[in-house]
């Protein structure tokens, strides 16, 4: 079975849209640990990335597995943005930019590199993977989202 979402929270404030998912069954109980030794060194990334920018503190790792997923935020392979109008919308790497119907030229660049971009509360990243979101980066883009949540 093809699952559409990665996640329970019912109010997300921060959607990942990314263009495949996981092996993973529809109706399991999503646990981070199991997802990633069922799914190998990709998912590593891409859910170590998303916890990085999701971790209110340093301890990311914990937040990977043990919250991620599980209040605050998602994680989408539908073709539409999730109706959820005070949620971030970061819609990872060009396949889901261009599936999604988004052209960086109608954004706001927000780096030398041409890897982010933003317009309201939607956010085109790079793939989550090391080499595209590097550490630098996933720092400003986690800075851009706290400081849009507070002030």
């Amino acid at each position: 079975m093809h699952i559409k979402r990665l996640g329970t929270a019912e109010q997300p404030s921060c959607i990942l849209y990314l263009p495949n998912a996981p092996q993973w069954e529809a109706d399991s109980a999503l646990n981070i640990p199991d997802l990633i030794a069922a799914n190998g060194n990709h998912w590593r990334k891409i859910m170590t990335i998303f916890a990085k920018l999701q971790s209110p503190d340093e301890n990311w790792r914990e937040y990977r597995d043990k919250d991620l997923l599980r209040e605050a935020e998602l994680i989408s392979f539908e073709n539409k943005l999730i109706n959820s109008p005070t949620a971030f919308h970061l819609i990872a790497g060009k396949a889901s930019w261009e599936r999604l119907g988004y052209n960086p030229d109608e954004f706001e660049l927000l780096d030398n590199k041409q890897r982010l971009y933003r317009k309201g509360r939607v956010f085109l990243t790079p793939y989550p993977d090391y080499r595209q979101f590097p550490n630098l980066l996933i720092e400003q883009l986690r800075t851009l989202l706290n400081r849009t949540t507070t002030g």
